[in-house]
């Protein structure tokens, strides 16, 4: 063994080997390589033949760059709550910017990239970009200098200087944000112009620059970097006003607009043009699958908390059995509903493309406002059962004069940090105390301590942390007063508090509907139905989407039971997904019946004995017409009557009958029993028929 290994240290490459060779040549990379194909030659034989690979991304380098993208994003989604209008604004604006960069850089990629250290750089440069833009996403609010309430942030009882430095420094922070997005635009357009120009010299090198379009996407995308360059300048040189921000989303619009319109217009490449033969299908579809796990993730985490805090409540089964179930039914209405490919025409293509933006955001929307509102289940449950606890220690100690050990709130209040025996530690000293006012102290406790459980299960919000503070904050007989009363200090911080967790109800349903009416569109463009079955398919999604938008702005301002809510969207998708395979069934049981017909008449051509058998009654039909019409016209003129016999019999033996030939039935058509009115066919019915029907065939 120990000579052997000596040998393989001193060994020289054996081309026997050939999978260490053909490893080392595939991660042996030249700096940069042309992405177009070399004229074809032709050998003697006229054959053509062209010795170059093709070239295409590895599946990790694409995998790797969706997958910073989606990180680039979930920054935005952790860093901020859906429980406000601006909210949906911020997520809808920051994932049109982050998704423009996807789409634009994958339409490059498809067609222009090849293995070379060149994009492999671009690619570092990449994953850069996307990490910078998380890291400044923190402060990003499109209602800068717009929306009241992002302008003036919540004080609460600070003092005026003190309210204006907050102010200041919200208003600073988002401004830096958008400075920050409009550079990190610019350095990225700026890049993929780099690449194009690359491009557009390899295409001349090549002799591919057949129309001056090929120009149009290196043109718009340095149109869009001036135009992020724009914007930068604008906000470094303004104070901030609302016309600036405006005219920024203005400018944010036309940006991405040029690009699409660009990439619609620009011609498509010969086939055997590009090196490159990847498809834009498997890196859309990878991308939907990549969002649906980030909210599938998202979901796990919020049910391991749910699981640690109350277990396995009816309620909480319910509401995880109900997301999984409209993942998995958005998956199957996306995937086995239709198969995902990209359509032949380029402007449609393109415009497929970008119809999967609305899809996904409206994706991403519905996947949040159902983690949203599985939180608030979850939550409102807790506060439910802990409320219970609670009266069922505070009766049990009115009744015996001591506070009971209650396994289930200590579960309850673990997530929390909280300890229920601490306490009942504290109640009992408060109580042995025996003042005039250790009634009303003990009261007071707990209702501060059911305050501060409900305070630590909540999510942070500074109005809701304002109430909670002066509620916690004030004397035993004012909290005592209120918990006997109508409880209204407390309900001032519990009901902000509600409000904000069951926000996504309002456009939870309408979200979902969205979802289903992206996909009937994007089915049409992409198959062009042509038949009843396949525009059911289209259909069935464009209806059933449409009533939940309906309804989904009936109810918005409605109050709805959260925990019927996630159930309620995934009966509808299911039943959306049973029509869909209703559909598929009525197809399948029409294609097979098609089928069986044509099976049936093949058959009948392909067997000799039928076709005699049905050649012979057809020839038998044609004889006893064509006796009975020259009965017909014997009564005519006998010159007439001879010319036609000899017409008739000198045709009889030389017309060709195809039907003959080819052993299939002849069947008269109203042709053979009209008169012609020029050429072969003026003569008479019965020399029509008679010509058809040879003598020698007739039985």
């Amino acid at each position: 063994m120990a000579t052997n290994l000596l040998k393989s240290l001193t060994a020289d490459v054996s081309l026997s080997d050939e999978q260490y060779v053909k490893n080392e040549k595939a991660r042996f990379i030249p700096l940069s390589v042309n992405p177009f194909r070399q004229p074809q030659t032709k050998n003697h034989l006229g054959e053509s033949h062209c010795g170059e690979e093709t070239e295409r991304p590895p599946e990790w380098l694409e995998l790797a760059g969706d997958l910073a993208w989606t990180a680039s994003f979930a920054s935005v989604t952790s860093n901020t709550t859906v429980t406000e209008p601006i909210s949906v604004w911020n997520y809808a604006v920051f994932f049109a910017l982050t998704w423009h960069l996807w789409a634009t850089q994958t339409t490059y990629d498809i067609k222009y990239y090849t293995n070379d250290w060149w994009h492999r750089g671009l690619f570092a440069s990449q994953l850069a970009i996307y990490a910078i833009l998380a890291a400044v996403s923190g402060s990003f609010n499109i209602g800068w200098e717009i929306s009241s309430d992002a302008m003036h942030p919540f004080t609460g009882n600070n003092t005026a200087l003190t309210g204006k430095a907050i102010r200041e420094n919200e208003v600073l922070s988002m401004k830096n944000s958008l400075i920050g997005v409009n550079i990190v635009m610019f350095v990225s357009r700026m890049l993929l112009f780099v690449q194009y120009l690359r491009v557009i010299w390899y295409r001349r090198q090549s002799k591919q620059l057949w129309s001056w379009r090929f120009y149009l996407p290196p043109a718009s995308i340095f149109t869009a970097g001036c135009i992020f360059l724009g914007c930068f300048i604008m906000l470094q040189k303004s104070d901030g006003n609302k016309s600036v921000a405006v005219a920024q989303l203005t400018l944010w619009t036309l940006a991405i607009t040029i690009q699409a319109l660009a990439a619609a217009f620009t011609p498509e490449d010969d086939k055997n043009v590009l090196k490159s033969k990847s498809t834009l299908t498997p890196r859309l579809s990878t991308l939907t699958v990549i969002i649906m796990g980030e909210g599938l993730n998202g979901m796990c985490g919020n049910l391991r908390n749910s699981i640690n805090s109350l277990g396995l409540t009816p309620k909480m089964v319910t509401e995880a059995l109900s997301m999984l179930l409209v993942l998995y039914f958005v998956w199957l209405l996306y995937f086995d509903g239709f198969r995902v490919k990209a359509p032949s025409h380029r402007a449609l293509e393109e415009l497929w493309l970008w119809s999967h933006f609305p899809l996904h955001l409206s994706l991403i929307m519905l996947l949040e406002g159902i983690k949203n509102m599985f939180i608030a289940t979850n939550v409102l449950g807790a506060i439910e059962l802990l409320g219970d606890s609670l009266v069922k220690v505070v009766e049990f100690g009115t009744e015996t004069g001591e506070f009971p050990k209650h396994p289930r709130m200590e579960a309850l209040l673990l997530p929390v940090k909280m300890s229920w025996q601490q306490e009942v530690e504290d109640l009992t000293k408060l109580i042995n105390e025996d003042t005039d006012d250790s009634y009303t102290a003990a009261i007071a406790q707990i209702c501060r301590w059911f305050a501060t459980g409900i305070h630590n299960i909540f999510l942070a919000n500074p109005e809701a942390e304002f109430e909670f503070s002066n509620y916690i904050s004030s004397n035993d007989s004012v909290i005592s007063d209120d918990f006997g009363g109508d409880d209204v200090l407390m309900t001032q911080f519990s009901v902000r508090y509600g409000k904000l967790m069951t926000y996504s109800h309002h456009w939870l349903l309408a979200m979902a509907g969205t979802v289903l009416l992206c996909m009937a569109i994007l089915n049409v463009m992409q198959r062009r139905p042509s038949n009843r079955f396949a525009w059911g398919y289209s259909f069935n999604r464009a209806v059933i989407g449409s009533i939940l938008i309906l309804i989904g702005g009936v109810t918005r301002k409605s109050v709805i039971p959260v925990y019927w809510l996630v159930p309620t969207i995934t009966l509808v998708y299911s039943t959306a997904a049973l029509v869909d395979w209703v559909v598929l069934f009525l197809s399948i049981r029409s294609i097979r019946k098609k089928e069986s017909s044509s099976v049936a008449y093949t058959k009948v051509n392909e067997d000799p004995g039928c076709a005699v058998n049905v050649r012979r009654f057809s020839q038998r039909f044609h004889t006893q017409i064509a006796s009975m019409q020259r009965d017909s016209v014997n009564s005519s003129s006998s010159a007439t009557d001879s010319n036609t016999a000899g017409r008739t019999a000198s045709t009889q033996y030389d017309v060709f009958d195809p039907y003959a030939e080819a052993g299939v039935p002849y069947y008269p058509s109203y042709h053979d029993y009209s008169q012609g009115s020029g050429g072969s066919f003026s003569e008479s019915p019965t020399q029509t028929i008679v010509q058809r029907t040879p003598e020698g065939a007739t039985p």
